[in-house]
């Protein structure tokens, strides 16, 4: 898949499950509960034991029906072996950043997306608005703890997508194995993105 099309699956999904667990297998639980409940671009962090494995594993066990995100990635060798686990000859790169400084740095430096990390605690959607004002063209991520109850709000501002970790595997439901719940939440987050989406298209519908 190419980079502008990776780029357009961010933008229409919205969401990107983020899989960061200490223990492989229960990380494994987690990605698996995530996609066999509508989270199509799952994130495995590359501290996460094993993630290469993982996301190995993941690709060839779903194929074409999710993508497959390395996140945490913080060298050139970590990018490459995650592209080859992940079978991908074009990759969307997506930088972290902390302030209007580091967006622009990121931006220029070639990435695709920027990652707004901790967005929440940098002033959540607030700042966000604020800062595209003046960086307009720069498609930005909501990442760090985000709520689902700020998934709106987040992409009200101006985000392409945001970043769901802890807020779908909530850690007391991961160390409970509470797999259904954690797909119930997951559920959950995919319908407000689907309710938009149907908002919008009654929105723009012209009689």
């Amino acid at each position: 898949m190419s980079r502008k099309h990776l780029f357009a699956r961010v933008c229409e999904e919205q969401i990107i499950g983020v899989v960061r667990e200490d223990d492989a297998v229960l990380a494994e639980h987690v990605a698996v509960a995530y996609a066999h409940n509508g989270i199509n671009i799952v994130e495995v962090t590359l501290t996460t034991p094993d993630a290469f494995d993982l996301i190995a594993r993941l690709a060839k066990r779903f194929g074409d029906q999710i993508v497959i995100a390395a996140g945490t990635v913080r060298s050139s060798n970590d990018a490459a072996t995650a592209r080859r686990a992940a079978n991908e000859n074009d990759m969307l790169s997506v930088a972290g950043a902390a302030s209007p400084t580091e967006i622009i740095t990121a931006w220029e430096a070639g990435c695709d997306i920027v990652k707004l990390y901790p967005a929440q605690f940098l002033g959540g959607p607030d700042f966000i608005r604020t800062i595209r004002g003046p960086i307009r063209d720069v498609p930005m991520l909501a990442g760090g703890p985000v709520p689902l109850d700020m998934i709106e709000p987040y992409l009200d501002a101006g985000c392409v997508a945001v970043n769901l970790g802890p807020s779908l595997a909530v850690p007391d439901l991961v160390r409970s194995g509470d797999w259904d719940e954690i797909g119930r939440r997951a559920i959950l987050a995919t319908s407000i993105i689907q309710s938009r989406r149907e908002t919008a298209e009654e929105t723009t519908y012209v009689h």
